[in-house]
């Protein structure tokens, strides 16, 4: 048995079912054992960005780890912005990197530090410098990956893959203790709920933490013991969505009955997000003497953007659970503002009237794709710059697990390969990504891969023939906005050059396309949406000017 199939083993055994890779001479003979020997489908993508960033989507929407591969130097410096993105979603994925051999100092895709470079990207590595260690490296690897951590980066030296293990015999155990949940301290418990039995104007806010935890049922549990809205960041939107005082997206992209039904509360409980700027809306959230009970996971998330009442370092779902019981053994449920529910339910977005011209107002195309989305099932991934700021503030989705977004890390370009591999991770339903043109065209050539693979996945893209919110910057700043202007294809003939569906909306009366679209059940589709890019939302410049 050589050192690689030691590998192939041990993933076959964890339950990895899905690669996500491109081939490359330090990878190859992985690849091909895990799909003979083991099985695994394999998805060859077309870039190396994409191939990291579909096995992000793929853990994403399935709940399951997600399993990539690229080859030594250029294959692995490829896929660096993708490990970041999976890194800020704490997404559980493992990369399969091929490695220069060790013996060869001088081979040329050997010049980068892959170790110290995973170490930079993703906090978590190891490399496979002998066949002693392969029993050390898959433990840190999977001990980082079952405990939702983030990706971890296995580095394989081409001749150490290739070496006999010294055992024959040699199978796989885990080296590693399976995630234990950590419980709150019961002094926190008592002090928070001593806090919540007195509040007035009592609020939940929930993030990524609480989605990851599958903590709905808690939350929802103590909010109805509180008679609290709650709110949720822009990585957990849909968490809680049928839960009668569900508020939607806190901060600069939610609406301003958000905002203020949240800023306006006395006690906030936070579970499992940050309080950054962007969620509390620059502070707004964070005054008026309120005082917060923050519940994470991490022991480093308490105190940096305000000072907290209460803080638990314990999983989300456990503590939520253990402060509604406590909570629910010493007082009636408090009933639900219905006057509140009416004015979530009527909310009307935008007073303005839309701004169409020769083109379509964004915030119109995204409203039509709001009504006409099935309500129950959509599965949604946006990317995009200012297009993904339209869309974040008016599409919805029914729950939390439906709902991914392409900008963790700030970026364009990442949401294609998220959608293509919540495509595999949820297969038979159709997923919907909503980007900019520009952010599709940075890695269009995988749309070729969801052609290939006859995918159900449905590609609204909001196209200004422009860097969009780098165009209403230059606007603000007095400076030349052709600078950000690009002349892009044909979006419809490019699909249907790829071999998908294309269909081309100019202005609302071309909806109608949009219509047939969606009608298309079967493989990849492609709509063209040419948009009024001198449309900028409220939010738009203030969130530059604090990113500047």
């Amino acid at each position: 048995m050589k050192a690689f199939h030691a590998i192939t083993d041990a993933i076959a055994a964890e339950g990895f079912d899905h690669l996500f890779a491109v081939m490359g001479d330090a990878n190859q003979d992985l690849i091909v054992d895990l799909g003979e020997r083991h099985g695994m489908t394999f998805v060859h993508a077309h870039h190396e960005s994409g191939a990291v960033g579909m096995a992000d989507g793929y853990a994403r929407f399935s709940g399951k780890p997600g399993l990539a591969s690229v080859t030594q130097g250029p294959g692995y410096t490829n896929a660096t912005t993708s490990l970041v993105a999976a890194r800020l979603h704490r997404t559980p994925l493992m990369v399969l990197a091929g490695h220069a051999s060790l013996r060869d100092p001088y081979n040329p895709q050997g010049m980068v530090d892959q170790p110290a470079l995973a170490k930079l990207t993703t906090g978590a590595t190891e490399r496979l410098d002998s066949v002693h260690n392969v029993d050390y490296c898959l433990g840190e690897a999977f001990r980082q990956i079952k405990t939702r951590k983030g990706p971890f980066v296995l580095n394989l030296p081409q001749d150490v893959q290739q070496m006999e293990m010294p055992d024959s015999t040699w199978t796989y155990r885990p080296m590693y203790q399976p995630n234990a949940l950590q419980p709150p301290r019961t002094e926190d418990v008592e002090e928070a709920a001593r806090l919540l039995a007195s509040a007035q104007r009592p609020t939940i806010l929930c993030g990524l933490g609480a989605a990851n935890a599958k903590a709905e049922q808690e939350v929802r549990k103590l909010a109805e013991q509180l008679g609290a809205p709650i709110g949720v960041s822009i990585l957990a939107s849909g968490f809680c969505a049928d839960y009668p005082l569900y508020l939607g997206i806190s901060g600069g992209l939610g609406s301003d009955l958000t905002v203020n039904t949240l800023a306006d509360s006395d006690v906030m409980v936070v579970v499992g997000a940050s309080l950054n700027e962007w969620t509390t809306d620059f502070g707004k959230l964070l005054k008026n003497g309120k005082k917060i009970i923050q519940i994470d996971d991490r022991p480093d998330a308490f105190g940096w953007f305000a000072r907290v009442a209460v803080g638990m370092t314990a999983d989300a779902k456990t503590a939520v659970a253990q402060l509604a019981d406590r909570l629910g053994a010493t007082a009636e449920a408090r009933p639900l503002d219905s006057g509140l529910a009416d004015r979530i339910r009527n909310q009307e977005l935008w007073i303005a009237q839309y701004a169409d011209g020769d083109a379509t107002d964004p915030r119109r195309a995204a409203q039509y794709l709001e009504d006409r989305l099935p309500k129950n099932d959509r599965i949604l991934v946006v990317d995009g710059g200012h297009a993904a700021m339209v869309c974040t503030k008016i599409l919805t989705v029914p729950r939390a697990g439906n709902w991914g977004i392409g900008w963790d890390f700030g970026s364009i370009g990442q949401g294609l390969a998220v959608a293509i591999g919540a495509c595999f991770a949820r297969p038979g339903e159709r997923v919907t990504h909503v980007t900019g043109d520009f952010s599709f065209m940075m890695n269009v050539a995988d749309f070729r891969t969801a052609v290939r693979h006859r995918l159900p996945l449905t590609v609204i893209v909001m196209n200004d023939n422009a860097v969009g919110q780098e165009k209403h910057d230059l606007v603000h700043k007095k400076l030349n906005a052709s600078y950000a202007e690009i002349q892009e294809p044909d979006f419809a003939q490019l699909a249907a050059g790829f071999g998908a569906k294309g269909f081309s909306v100019r202005t609302p009366d071309d909806f109608g396309e949009i219509d047939r679209a969606l009608a298309v059940e079967d493989g990849p589709v492609l709509v063209d949406v040419r948009i009024n890019g001198d449309v900028e939302l409220a939010a738009s410049w203030e969130i530059a000017k604090h990113l500047s």
